[in-house]
């Protein structure tokens, strides 16, 4: 009786924020030099959007910039995009050539970089950016300085971004949070009064849930590695992750098997829903029909349970509690985004970076914020869609970041073996010691 409906632009959104993995090719090619509108309508729409734009340095104009776009050409950030060039070619007196790639970019862009094409700006995943892409990329600190960049971005964005490259490499937009979503009407019902901080709060607030009728949680099985990811990162860090997975030690690991056992005892509590695990997205579907409370998730999850479920929720959201003698504190959450970065051989590097400040940054990061039901990138644009406004301090508090599933992924054949017996661990078939003794065997 379940609903698996989901709509258009969920699936843009949350297709892209999962690492961009999914798409057509879109790979035509489009002068954006054309002009749909009349000189006075532009002129207009330039004035209102400059009024809430950063000032950088400006290039001086008569360049064509070649941008190698992610979006395929109909998307809606592709409109948002098309708006902001227009609007910077009648101010900069330059023009730009796009080419709509899609998600193929990420494919074919590394082999661009390498050969030297004539490329001025392209956008991909921010951390491919951060990693992959970073060798052949400018450095773009000085221009950044100058257009006052940090005032327009969350501090966890750059920060990951210089962690990754060593410097700041590219600059992100459309971003994603993580954490713990929630209904806020059965919290209100349950009498928690505020939001968890702390492991000990969270409990709490589970057992409120429980003693008023709901299931406090929800696991499917898409997403097990991200909960345990969230919860031993808190414990170790994640670069404690990552060496557990590459050197392994899991049996001497007392923040992995205190991980484990958190989880265990959220099972053997009943903080769980009856069908957790569920095959994916059925039981995140349970929040939608109201019979529970929250998900550990992104921040894509209230659209996606909306259209899977036609429900009606005012969601709330915090980061993921701390817990006793952790790492990691509740200011570090798993981020995502897109990123636009400069070849380090365009000659155009201060006009292209002026026409990736007009799209990240002001009017036009407010567009695309609602009009594609995602963070605004710029934290001085404080509208948010009404859907995920829950987030909106919790991811401004945000300091750094995690990866996806914290970690976890570092080496894909122990992934996999971690997986298949954290699902035993959500069924209550394992437990914590059994768990780690079975992840220990199989790293050595």
């Amino acid at each position: 009786m379940k609903k698996k409906v989901i709509s258009a632009v969920l699936c843009t959104t949350m297709a892209v924020a999962m690492l961009a993995g999914c798409g057509s090719n879109g790979g035509a090619k489009s002068n954006s030099t054309s002009k749909a509108t009349s000189a006075a309508s532009s002129a207009a729409e330039s004035t209102s959007a400059k009024s809430k734009s950063t000032e950088p340095a400006k290039a001086e104009g008569g360049k064509n910039l070649v941008y190698w776009s992610m979006w395929n050409e109909t998307e809606p950030q592709a409109e948002v995009i098309k708006d902001a060039i227009e609007e910077y070619q009648t101010e900069s007196g330059n023009t730009v050539t796009v080419e709509w790639k899609g998600r193929d970019i990420s494919t074919i862009i590394q082999a661009a970089l390498d050969a030297g094409e004539t490329i001025d700006l392209f956008d991909e995943d921010y951390q491919r950016v951060g990693q992959q892409y970073a060798s052949k990329c400018m450095d773009l600190e000085d221009m950044a300085k100058a257009a006052d960049y940090e005032t327009h971005s969350v501090e966890a964005l750059p920060t990951a971004l210089r962690g990754w490259a060593g410097s700041l490499k590219g600059i992100a937009y459309q971003p994603y949070t993580s954490g713990i979503f929630y209904n806020k009407a059965m919290f209100k019902e349950a009498g928690i009064e505020k939001e968890p901080a702390t492991w000990t709060e969270f409990l709490d607030a589970c057992k409120k849930l429980k003693d008023a009728g709901y299931a406090p949680l929800v696991q499917d099985d898409a997403y097990v590695l991200y909960s345990y990811g969230f919860q031993i990162a808190r414990h170790l860090g994640q670069d404690g992750v990552v060496d557990l997975c590459k050197n392994g030690g899991w049996a001497e690991s007392e923040g992995a098997l205190a991980a484990a056992k958190e989880i265990q005892s959220l099972v053997e509590s009943g903080y769980y829903s009856e069908y957790a695990p569920d095959a994916y997205p059925n039981n995140e579907n349970e929040i939608g029909y109201e019979n529970a409370a929250m998900i550990v998730n992104a921040s894509w999850v209230p659209s996606e349970i909306t259209n899977n479920t036609k429900c009606d929720i005012e969601w709330g959201m915090f980061n993921y509690p701390t817990v006793d003698g952790g790492k990691d504190p509740a200011t570090v959450a798993n981020v995502g985004a897109q990123a636009f970065a400069i070849p380090d051989n365009s000659k155009n590097g201060q006009a292209a970076f002026d026409l990736i400040m007009k799209i990240t940054t002001g009017a036009f990061d407010q567009k695309m914020a609602l009009d594609t039901q995602s963070i605004p990138a710029d934290p001085t644009n404080e509208e948010w869609p009404e859907m995920i406004a829950g987030c909106k301090d919790a991811f401004n508090a945000l300091t750094n970041v995690y990866d996806w599933n914290m970690g976890l992924n570092t080496d894909a054949d122990l992934k996999t073996v971690i997986q298949d017996n954290l699902m035993k661990l959500f069924e209550g078939k394992m437990t914590a010691e059994e768990f780690i003794a079975a992840v220990d065997a199989a790293s050595k």
